[in-house]
């Protein structure tokens, strides 16, 4: 097709609003012209397609914008929908705070009447005097019936008053002084006041003012206390004890004439007793060694019998001497050294043991705080039992060591494989003069164990033991830790 004649084609099948009347008429004088040549009708036919195509595309683009105008409007549609629904949202939400501000109001309304009612309740039933006063003007705006029973006045008798306006309470200070100090401290109290009731009866009381806020005001709130039954129990307290103290007082004297008459009484053990047993041992030595040749075997071994006895009484009386002299003579703690103090007192037992096979079990000992000279003797009464008492062992075992005890003592033992002790007598071992064992057995006078426990119960500590027949023995004592801030000699 002739490029002229496709261009009008073109053109005619476009629609009417959209051709161009320039190209139109060119069309028509082409159409009439169709046969004849004109020079320039092609590019003028190009020129007109491009105007034609630039028309097509601003016409696309105008319904383009057409198109986004119209989903903006659908937009801002929907953000308006959107608008109002947020609206409606926050109005319920406010509606929401508002119901749940007066529920709040009512739940606190509640709570405070509920509170009211609590506090009423227990003023009302209060086994103490209350009564509230106005802060500014000290009068009386309320008192529970607690304290209308405990005055014995009625409540209009009361209310209106100061405190000082009413008789039980006279003896309080000016009542304008009390609120200043009230004012000031928040807080008063008054102790073994006297008070008067109507039947002219007095009674002790205690009398305590505090100051708090009752809604928007201050109020004082005191408390009365009948403490009538206290202070007649503390009155008999005071008499008990002073009565005790002159028991006490009667006691100690008692005691210092008992112990003047032990003092006269160990004189006379020391001289008058000590002198017939040294007669009677001189003469029996003396009829021995003269007339030893014409009496009979049977005559001597009553001679030497006699002589075993009157030594054996005087050790007695040693024995109880000492045993006496251990209550009455002062104590003088010190740092007391065991290890050292222990190996001292092995020494004394060097010439009785030498011929003996013992085998010695010494652990570490701790520093003690006690009397030396005493502590000395209780370690020598129990190592020489330890000694006599495996005597009948071929190998005997001593230990010496110390044991878990309570809190703020420290306990040490002394233990062996002798002859040991039946349990059920062990409540016998610590008693002057008991003995367990025979004195042809094993000799001794029984006041070892008991001088042992004497002089570790006035160190504040205890004495126990554990053993089996033949089967060894093991003896206890605990003594106290000196205090932090140090001891006094006892």
């Amino acid at each position: 097709m002739n490029p002229k004649d496709y261009s009008m084609t073109k053109h005619q099948n476009l629609p009417p609003d959209f051709r161009n009347p320039t190209v139109d008429r060119d069309v028509s004088a082409a159409q009439k012209n169709r046969d004849a040549y004109v020079p320039g009708y092609e590019t003028r036919i190009e020129q007109a397609e491009t105007r034609t195509e630039q028309a097509e595309a601003r016409s696309e683009q105008a319904e383009m914008r057409t198109e986004r105008a119209e989903a903006r409007s659908e937009q801002a549609e929907i953000r308006w929908e959107q608008a109002e629904a947020r609206s409606e949202q926050a109005q319920i939400r406010t509606e929401q705070a508002e119901m749940r501000t007066e529920q709040a109001g009512v739940q606190s309304e509640q709570a405070l009447r509920a509170s009211e009612l609590r506090y009423r309740r227990i003023f009302e039933a209060a086994k103490d005097g209350i009564l509230i006063l106005d802060v500014e003007t000290g009068r009386i705006s309320d008192v529970n019936p607690f304290l209308v029973e405990l005055l014995g006045l009625s409540h209009s008798e009361m209310v209106g008053k100061t405190i000082g306006e009413l008789t039980p309470f006279k003896n309080i200070e000016y009542n304008l002084a009390m609120l200043e100090r009230l004012k000031q401290h928040g807080y008063g109290r008054y102790e073994d006041l006297l008070s008067e009731k109507r039947d002219d009866r007095h009674i002790a009381v205690e009398f305590v003012s505090n100051v708090y806020q009752a809604g928007d005001k201050e109020v004082i709130q005191c408390n009365i206390r009948d403490i009538t039954e206290r202070k007649q129990a503390e009155g008999e307290i005071r008499r008990l004890n002073a009565e005790l103290e002159q028991r006490v007082a009667e006691r100690t004297a008692q005691l210092q004439t008992v112990n003047e008459q032990l003092e006269a009484f160990s004189y006379s053990v020391s001289h008058d007793l000590r002198a017939p047993l040294r007669h009677v041992v001189g003469f029996v030595e003396l009829l021995q060694r003269d007339a030893g040749q014409t009496l009979s075997d049977k005559s001597l071994r009553h001679l030497r019998t006699i002589s075993q006895s009157a030594k054996r009484m005087g050790e007695l009386i040693d024995d109880l001497l000492a045993f006496s002299r251990i209550g009455q003579s002062e104590m003088q703690k010190t740092e007391v050294n065991l290890d050292l103090l222990i190996r001292g007192t092995l020494g004394d037992f060097q010439a009785e043991t030498k011929e003996r096979k013992i085998e010695w079990t010494i652990q570490e000992l701790p520093v003690v705080w006690a009397d030396v000279d005493l502590l000395r003797l209780v370690l020598v009464n129990l190592i020489s039992n330890a000694v006599k008492f495996t005597g009948h062992r071929t190998e005997a075992k001593i230990e010496i060591g110390c044991a878990p005890g309570g809190s703020g003592e420290t306990v040490i033992f002394v233990r062996d494989n002798g002859a040991g002790f039946d349990p059920k007598y062990t409540g016998k071992l610590f008693g002057v003069f008991q003995r367990l064992h025979s004195q042809e057995e094993f000799e001794g006078t029984g006041i070892g164990l008991a001088n042992v426990q004497r002089i570790i119960r006035r160190h504040g500590g205890r004495v126990w033991a554990e053993g089996m027949v033949d089967a060894g023995a093991c003896f206890y004592i605990s003594i106290p830790n000196p205090k932090r801030n140090g001891d006094t000699n006892g």
